[in-house]
């Protein structure tokens, strides 16, 4: 029978780009999974070649798993990296939850693909996962983006959910993480969980109305030309930092095509939790000058001898660098928090379907 599967697995070799052949050797290795693989050096080089053959692909993290084969960190990182939310992407991140892989997910955390690594990790659904999601939760030099990540993916774990909660109600859970504690954990399968965060992280309120979950919110049907005029009326305040199509305030980032760049969950957290998603080039700066004066506002431009500050409202001032005593960039988003007070839940829902439908600016 041994010799079958061999004949099967080396005449896959023989044309190992065509996937035709390439899965007629994943089925015969799949029945030799768990194999000795020392003691059938024959096997062994099959196998070892059809990894080579598979590398970058959903077979590779295949046959590393049911082979039980060492070495092959970095790669099964690169793979978990470029799949985040594919299940195979899962099962890579999840091969490394040990001592070798965690050290090289902590340092990937500290990389460019930092984002991509905490999403996959927080897919993991894994006990081992959940010390390092903590620990960069409540690392506040980390980008809020980044932690916000984290945290959902605490809430998504019994144990996670429980130490979310223990380290807010310790206080130490950093204030600026409420959003999204509160939001991941109300919408915990947990019946006893949920009650404590209801508790912890009341739920932001539409016009003296609880709104319901995100994900209830998201599948909420709107309407689009009340949404418009949501978004004008002067009580909701969005007009006088967005524009539209050149009608409104040019303060904040132009939301003519919003729509192609951010889907409907984006769009309710980008108003719900302003400070998790800061577009670059709209960090909120805050100067002080030598007399004594302050200025909040969106540095524009700068040179050696001056820099200009944006203003809410749209007015630009310049000022001398001479003059500015200090600058500090701030870890917040300059759009106030809580819009969403201003509307009732569904006039929420219909702002949102409006910028969903703006998908191209017009002339």
């Amino acid at each position: 029978m041994l010799k079958r599967f061999f004949i099967v697995l080396a005449i896959g070799l023989a044309v190992p780009h065509l996937s035709a052949q390439v899965n007629v050797q994943l089925e015969a290795l799949k029945r030799l999974k768990g194999i000795d693989l020392d003691a059938t050096p024959a096997i062994k080089k099959v196998v070892l070649d059809l990894l080579e053959a598979s590398s970058g692909q959903a077979a590779f993290v295949e046959i590393v798993r049911d082979f039980k084969l060492r070495g092959h960190e970095a790669e099964l990182l690169r793979y978990a990296q470029g799949h985040p939310n594919d299940s195979t992407g899962v099962e890579a991140i999840r091969l490394l939850l040990n001592d070798e892989g965690l050290k090289l997910i902590r340092a990937a955390i500290d990389g460019e693909h930092a984002a991509d690594t905490v999403a996959v990790l927080a897919n993991a659904l894994a006990p081992e996962a959940g010390p390092v999601l903590l620990r960069l939760a409540r690392d506040q030099k980390k980008p809020l983006a980044l932690r916000a990540i984290a945290v959902s993916g605490l809430a998504k774990t019994k144990t996670g959910a429980k130490e979310l909660l223990t380290a807010a109600k310790a206080g130490r859970l950093p204030a600026d993480l409420n959003f999204a504690a509160g939001n991941a954990l109300r919408g915990a399968r947990w019946k006893n969980l949920r009650s404590q965060a209801a508790k912890l992280f009341p739920p932001p309120q539409g016009l003296g109305q609880a709104l319901p979950p995100l994900a209830k919110l998201v599948a909420m049907k709107g309407d689009m030309a009340n949404g418009e005029k949501i978004f004008f009326r002067p009580q909701s305040t969005c007009a006088t930092c967005h524009q539209v199509n050149g009608r409104g305030i040019d303060f904040g980032p132009k939301l003519s095509g919003i729509g192609t760049k951010l889907g409907r969950e984006a769009l309710l957290l980008s108003i719900l939790d302003p400070n998790a998603g800061i577009p670059f080039g709209y960090e909120a700066w805050l100067l002080k000058t030598k007399n004594g004066a302050e200025a909040l506002g969106i540095i524009t431009s700068q040179t050696d001898d001056e820099l200009t500050l944006k203003l809410p409202g749209g007015i630009s001032i310049a000022y001398k660098t001479s003059e500015i005593a200090k600058r500090t960039q701030l870890p917040i988003s300059i759009m106030p928090p809580g819009l969403q007070a201003t509307m009732t839940p569904q006039e929420l829902v219909d702002m949102i379907t409006y910028l969903h439908s703006l998908k191209q600016a017009k002339p």
